[in-house]
């Protein structure tokens, strides 16, 4: 409300500064009116006293007007009608005089007019200044009989002529006499005048000067005697005289008007001319009366001019308006807003601190009274107030009282009075007694024993003490009890069946992916160890693509455990330094089989930019490129496959992004198929899955990882024409480029290919490596110029015969046969050597001449370069198994190793002028792996440490660069892993220092790996360790030892992630993980878990072979 009264008093402030306006506007209208109404009236004065002067002097002294004009009228009647009449004085205004010549003025009235005339001369002056003209104003007199005409202010008939632009006099009486005829419409009155229009004896009207020309305010006078005229007299002001007084008077836009339209004159401040419409509304409207309307975006405000047919207007809008009153305007709306700013200011403040605290206080209390009143109505209990003199309940709530009409006493007594005597009786006595059991005796035989809880208290109730007393019937306790106890056994054994669904869920995906990874990581395990003993080279092609394909069904079964693990945020990213080359065959060389089955082409093309080191996550990479890559073999039918490699540069400080593209001319996809294309378990439409198979997952997973290396995916594709896949990520070059040697510096090469990919690729690739190459399409009808040439055939042969290609291998030094089925190794064969068309090292090797002419049989590969390493490494590992086995693992690697059970002990038994590298555990007793570093950094800062863990999060891999671990392993770890990671700073048995940052060593596979073939002693040693592991156990959980049982754990877990029994060892780091987090352990899944811990036990021990002890 006061908002709105503000608002209403700027309201009324506007309106009545606007009201005021108006009113100035109208006074302003009303002075100038004056202005020009005095002028006309002090006009009107001079006038009459100037014919009151002359007709007093005509009637009066007539005599001496004849005889002054007698000697004038001889010279006029001698110079033939016309004179110049002039008197003496500097003041004396000329008058030409004019006489008709065919009708001349009789000799006696000739004198007196001639008189008269001498006497204007001297006269007319005066009469003029008394008119306070700003311009020159014109007279002229005629004789009413149009017998005679003088005029002021000329010298000669010429003169006058000219000015009037006539050519003769009586043309020039004709001109000036025009207005006799309203001079006969006048009505004069008799006698001397006080004004000169009242008293008939003058019209004003508005014309053109005929003489200057000049808009002027035109004076017909007439003078009589009697009432018969002597004379009219005719004068012409200038309306510039009114328009000065105007303008001297108000500022504004003023204009004057005549009754027919005509525009008088315009103030200064009148910019614009009168529209006739306007000046039409104001002759209608403004006859008599002032009248104000507004008209085309203007005010106007009009009104008669006295003595004249004349009317004023003025004229205003809203820009004077604002110009008058804007500062007045905005200085109250201004106040009006920063009152209301303020005012609005102070109630929300006050709403803020005063009144919501007080309306909340208030509605709490309102609350807390009404939820007084539910509690009390709605409580299980019942709730009563007794008097303590009377007994009698004063307030109580329905429960109360159904069990005081239930617990009536025989004798009659109430519930209520008995319970006040009871608590009294115990104050009496010293006892007072709070809470007790009331058993109320039975009113009936048959009805049930009624026993009540009671607690009372005292309290104060309008102003009177009172107990307090609050009755729950036991009666039905035990049943209630039971029924809670049935109520809780059902609702443990659901979340009992809800945590065994879970866990069953859990274990079935864990179990499936153990079972089915587990044997082909024994696959895997076991390819390698054949791969490393000799055999032919047909057997190792062989084993080769059994190892590629195992791989391929790996990485599909992984897809599913990996996105789970990127939708958990637990994928991890593992840069690593790889060269793109070798990426992209091997992975063309994994389905180049099923394209070639299905008669499709597959090639590949690398930007030379590529032929370098970079470091980025390549399991990854691989990962996508064989999901897009196997996309495009299954769903193209016929045509070709293209693999397309760049780098594609970026700006400054940003790394380039490695630019992997699939062009297959498969079935391609619509655009709705397109917007679903990287949706989890999604396909284009239900066909595709039962046509060509597939989850759907392997799109959504690239543009997972894709995401995680942090690049992009995308598809363009073309329904029924094919699809473009393209994945970029950023890669960061390491090192410089491939060394400038050439191996094939001088050869030179003919290589003949149907297909233009593969001539453009491998010519680049041939001349890179230094080559000559020579390019041919098809065998050529002329021979070659070179001898020593070697012709490459690179793929397969479609556009000549085996004859053509016969003489022209005959035409050669050497034959280089590549195929998409070509062996991974060189073999020479009667009709030249054979190899792969996806693995340009084997082709290199071919060109070179390093196959013999017999079948070669390759020797199995080394370990690692570790093999030549010698020195010693300390190795610290709490538990015994695990450390024995990394013992032997690194004596197979060449090196000797001392041991140390924990953190402390490794710090003591360390020696920087013997050890060259120090590998720990992360989690020991006395002091952990972290502690460990810490410590060794603090005396060796260049001494390498490499950290064993089972833990492959970020978090881990953070907190061991943090504390100065050099390098991660995880655990499993093979012969390769250990030497990858241990082969920087062991190089020819010198010690190195770690590099910056530090590396997590290449991990094996998540998958886990079969069970480890445990020699004897570590076997014993095995089932030595982990009997005592379980006593210790056992011990811990009947002690509720927590740290005791956590580190009893913690060891198992490690134990069997080390041999390689990593179902088994999650679950017992599940069991570590929760006391960690403090959350109790459930029982039942550590008896589990250490029963299946037991029978492994118990199976290595079996396997055990009888000791001297045993017989």
């Amino acid at each position: 409300m006061v908002s709105l009264l503000i608002v209403a008093t700027l309201l009324m402030a506007v309106f009545s500064d606007v009201d005021t306006f108006h009113a100035e506007e109208r006074q302003r209208f009303v002075d100038a009116r004056s202005a020009v109404d005095y002028f006309l009236f002090q006009r009107d004065r001079a006038y009459a006293s100037n014919i009151n002067g002359s007709e007093m002097m005509w009637n009066t002294q007539q005599p001496r007007l004849k005889t002054l004009g007698a000697p004038l009228a001889d010279r006029f009647l001698a110079n033939g009608g016309q004179l110049l009449v002039r008197a003496e004085g500097r003041t004396a205004v000329p008058w030409l005089v004019l006489g008709a010549k065919d009708n001349p003025v009789p000799r006696p009235l000739l004198d007196a007019y001639m008189g008269i005339m001498h006497e204007y001369s001297v006269y007319t002056a005066a009469s003029v200044a008394a008119l306070r003209s700003v311009g020159p104003v014109t007279m002229y007199f005629y004789e009413p009989k149009r017998r005679l005409l003088a005029v002021s202010g000329v010298t000669d008939e010429a003169q006058l002529l000219r000015a009037l632009r006539v050519s003769g006099r009586e043309e020039a009486f004709t001109r000036l006499l025009a207005t006799e005829a309203r001079a006969l419409r006048m009505r004069p009155a008799v006698g001397p005048v006080q004004s000169a229009a009242g008293g008939g004896r003058m019209l004003s009207t508005f014309d053109a000067n005929p003489i200057t020309g000049q808009p002027s305010l035109v004076a017909l006078q007439l003078l009589q005697q009697g009432r018969e005229p002597i004379l009219r007299r005719v004068a012409f002001e200038p309306v510039d005289t009114i328009k000065a007084r105007l303008d001297a008077r108000e500022s504004g836009a003023y204009t004057v008007i005549t009754d027919d339209g005509r525009t008088v004159l315009r103030s200064a401040g009148a910019a614009t001319a009168i529209a006739p419409a306007l000046a039409r509304r104001v002759k209608d409207e403004a006859g008599k009366a002032d009248v104000r309307f507004y008209q085309d975006g203007q005010f106007v405000v009009a009104g008669p001019v006295a003595a004249v047919d004349w009317r004023i207007l003025h004229t205003y809008g809203w820009g004077d308006l604002w110009h008058d009153k804007g500062h007045r305007l905005l200085a109250q709306l201004l106040a009006a807003t920063l009152i209301l700013a303020a005012l609005w200011w102070v109630l929300l403040r006050l709403d803020r601190r005063v009144f919501m605290p007080a309306l909340a206080d208030a509605w709490r209390v309102y609350e807390s009274e009404a939820l007084s009143r539910v509690i009390i109505d709605t409580s299980p209990v019942g709730l009563v107030l007794i008097d303590p003199e009377s007994g009698e309940p004063l307030v109580q709530n329905e429960l109360a009282r159904q069990m005081a009409d239930a617990a009536a006493t025989v004798d009659g007594q109430t519930l209520h009075a008995a319970l006040a005597d009871k608590v009294q009786a115990d104050a009496a006595s010293g006892q007072p007694v709070r809470e007790f059991l009331w058993s109320a005796p039975v009113a009936t035989p048959d009805q049930p024993a009624l026993r009540l809880q009671v607690a009372m208290a005292l309290a104060a109730y309008r102003d009177r003490a009172v107990w307090v007393c609050a009755l729950r019937d036991v009666t039905a306790q035990a049943e209630l009890e039971q029924t809670l106890r049935s109520a809780r056994h059902d609702a443990e054994r659901a979340r009992a069946a809800a945590e065994s669904a879970s866990r069953a869920k859990s274990a079935f995906v864990a179990t499936m992916s153990h079972e089915i990874r587990t044997p082909l990581n024994g696959v895997l395990g076991h390819l390698e160890l054949l791969a490393r003993s000799p055999m032919q080279p047909a057997q190792r092609e062989r084993v080769e693509r059994i190892r590629l394909s195992a791989d391929a069904l790996l990485g599909i079964i992984s897809d599913v455990l990996d996105f789970s693990k990127i939708e958990a945020g637990q994928l991890d990213i593992d840069p690593v330094a790889f060269t793109p080359r070798p990426l992209i065959e091997q992975a063309a060389l994994l389905f180049a089989p099923e394209a070639q089955r299905k008669g499709v082409k597959m090639f590949y093309a690398i930007a030379p930019e590529l032929e370098r080191t970079f470091q980025a996550d390549m399991h990854r990479i691989r990962q996508v490129l064989n999901n897009l890559l196997g996309n495009a073999v299954k769903f193209t039918e016929s045509g070709r496959i293209v693999v397309r490699a760049q780098l594609l540069e970026r700006p400054p400080g940003a790394a380039p992004m490695l630019r992997l593209q699939v062009v297959d001319s498969g079935i391609g996809l619509g655009e709705e198929a397109l917007a679903q294309l990287f949706q989890p378990f999604q396909q284009a439409d239900a066909s595709i899955s039962r046509r060509y198979g597939g989850s759907g997952l392997g799109l959504a997973l690239c543009q997972q990882l894709a995401r995680l290396l942090g690049g992009s995916i995308r598809a363009e594709s073309t329904l029924g024409v094919g699809s473009v896949f393209t994945f970029e990520v950023p890669v960061q070059p390491e090192g410089a480029p491939v060394s400038s040697a050439q191996p094939l510096r001088g050869r030179r090469i003919t290589l003949l290919s149907a297909a233009a990919e593969w001539r453009h690729e491998i010519a680049g690739l041939l001349q890179r490596w230094g080559a000559e190459v020579t390019v041919l399409e098809q065998p050529p009808l002329q021979p070659l110029p070179h001898a020593d040439t070697t012709l490459l055939l690179f793929g397969e042969r479609r556009a000549w015969t085996a004859d053509e290609e016969n003489a022209l291998a005959a035409l050669h030094r050497d034959v280089v046969r590549a195929s998409p089925n070509g062996p991974l190794s060189p073999q020479r064969m009667d009709d030249g050597v054979h190899v792969s068309s996806y693995a340009a090292d084997a082709l290199l090797r071919a060109l070179n001449d390093t196959v013999e002419g017999e079948p070669a049989v390759v020797a199995a590969a080394p370990v690692g370069a570790m093999q030549a390493a010698q020195g010693r490494v300390l190795l610290v590992e709490d538990n015994a198994v695990n450390r024995e086995l990394i013992q032997q693992q690194l004596e197979t690697l060449g090196l000797s190793v001392d041991t140390a059970e924990n953190g402390s002990d490794g710090l003591l038994a360390w020696r920087p002028d013997v050890h060259l590298a120090v590998l720990t555990d992360i989690n020991m007793p006395v002091m952990d792996g972290y502690a460990l570093a810490r410590a060794l950094r603090a005396r060796d800062s260049a001494v390498p440490i490499l950290a064993i863990t089972a833990t492959a999060l970020a978090s881990e891999r953070e907190r061991c660069r943090a504390a100065g671990i050099s390098d991660l392993l995880l655990k499993p770890m093979n012969l390769d892993t250990l030497a990858r990671a241990l082969e920087p700073y062991l190089v020819a048995s010198a010690p190195a220092g770690p590099r910056e940052g530090g590396r997590v060593a290449p991990q094996a596979s998540d998958a886990d790996p079969p069970p480890m073939v445990l020699p004897d002693a570590l076997r014993r040693t095995f089932v030595t360790s982990t009997f005592d592991d379980l006593q210790r156990i056992a011990q811990a959980r009947l002690a509720e030892d927590h740290d005791g049982l956590l580190d009893r754990l913690h060891a198992v877990k490690g134990v069997l992630m080390m041999l390689g029994h990593r179902a088994l060892g999650t679950r017992f780091g599940v069991m570590e993980g929760q006391l960690r987090d403090g959350v109790a352990v459930d029982g039942v899944a550590l008896d589990a878990a250490l029963s299946d811990l037991r029978a492994l036990v118990d199976q290595h021990a079996a396997q055990l072979p009888p000791t001297a002890q045993d017989s």
